[in-house]
């Protein structure tokens, strides 16, 4: 019985904390993944996560992260990449090479103090180039520990904030002083309708709907079929890298199908995929213990704490460089550290409405690459 209750947990448990945060700001602030996590932690020290629902943990992690990733893509536009502004595009490759460049340097100096320092590297590359979606399925290609899953996360949670807060007040004017203003384009107008609906992808109002249900319906089919045939194909990998092949597998089909109007115009999809990774998280939550926090795992916050401030850093010094201004070297910095639901947040506090469609797009990009960049990564650092 206390199986199926936890099972039941773990499927319903996002529509409380998502109500939660939408009716209460205070809550919401924390964001419903760092909320998922704690709910799991929490789950499994009150003593009712037992060592025989391991299994069902397994099942649960591997089944959400095979059918988010599928909906997750399906919105992306890859279209809109060819028309990207040469500094916005510019911007994103040099936020890529910022996050591995200072990645590589990390795993250099903290390869002798954290264990399985390559696993880790591929985390960081997975959510500072993509975001917790990424990072997840990264965990999962490379049979990664879940208590460094946890502590990644509570110390990327705990160093983002101040950060965060950073970006929407001081720095503009800091970065202001080094970097180029940013000069509004005559010829481009963001809509309210485009903010509006990228601002909906948090949104699950009228999913209930038949006009919505049943296309999903079939998206959710569709990804089925995908998890399907990545399962077949993981086999033509190596044995040692067939799951990091599934989760490849998976993003490079979801993708090309994302080309498709038919699948990238399906509503919802993203939301949906979202709210897979919730579940992920609450289940991943509840596999770890307070135990986990210790003083050695402090060198996990030192990684961390790199990889935000030294991908900064590096972005900066290439934005000098290339002349690129301050506020699309902020957002980018945004879209990648935090993912693209932070964008309209940051490009508010800036009052520069027009650098959205710019954030979103890095943060789209981050999306559909991290994934491969995070599992190449880690690879060539084993």
């Amino acid at each position: 019985m206390g199986i199926f209750i936890i099972a039941f947990i773990y499927i319903f448990g996002p529509l409380l904390l998502l109500y939660g945060c939408k009716k209460l700001d205070w809550l919401n602030k924390f964001g419903t993944v760092g909320l998922a996590y704690v709910t799991g932690i929490i789950l499994n020290n009150i003593g009712l996560i037992k060592p025989e629902m391991k299994p069902l943990q397994d099942v649960f992690t591997s089944i959400t992260i095979a059918f988010a990733l599928p909906l997750l893509l399906f919105s992306i536009n890859i279209k809109q990449w060819s028309r990207l502004a040469l500094k916005t595009g510019l911007a994103a490759l040099f936020g890529i090479f910022s996050v591995v460049l200072i990645i590589l340097l990390g795993n250099y100096l903290l390869k002798d103090k954290i264990m399985d320092s390559w696993k880790v590297s591929g985390l960081l590359a997975g959510v500072y180039i993509g975001a917790t979606a990424n990072m997840a399925a990264i965990h999962k290609a490379l049979n990664g520990n879940a208590e460094t899953f946890i502590l990644v996360n509570a110390y990327d949670i705990l160093i983002c904030i101040p950060y965060f807060f950073f970006l929407i007040t001081k720095a503009q004017t800091v970065f202001g002083k080094i970097l180029p203003s940013f000069k509004p384009l005559q010829s481009k107008v963001i809509l309210d309708n485009e903010v509006d609906d990228f601002d909906g992808w948090d949104s699950y109002k009228g999913i209930q709907k038949a006009g919505v249900l049943v296309p999903l319906f079939l998206a959710l089919l569709l990804s089925g079929a995908i998890v399907g045939l990545s399962l077949f194909l993981k086999r033509f990998f190596p044995a040692d890298y067939q799951t990091a092949g599934l989760i490849i597998s998976i993003s490079a089909i979801s993708i090309f199908l994302s080309l498709i109007p038919a699948v990238n115009q399906i509503k919802k999809t993203f939301q949906s995929g979202m709210y897979l990774i919730i579940i992920f998280c609450i289940v991943v939550g509840s596999m770890a213990d307070f135990s986990m926090f210790t003083t050695e795992s402090l060198f996990l916050a030192v990684f961390v704490a790199l990889v935000i401030i030294g991908s900064l850093l590096f972005q900066l010094l290439f934005s000098k460089i290339f002349r690129i201004d301050t506020d699309t070297t902020i957002i980018a910095s945004t879209a990648f550290i935090f993912s693209p639901p932070f964008v309209p947040t940051v490009a508010s506090a800036l009052r520069n409405k027009e650098i959205i469609i710019s954030g979103i797009t890095i943060g789209i990009i981050g999306y559909a690459t991290a994934n491969f960049l995070g599992i190449t990564l880690a690879y060539f650092l084993r």
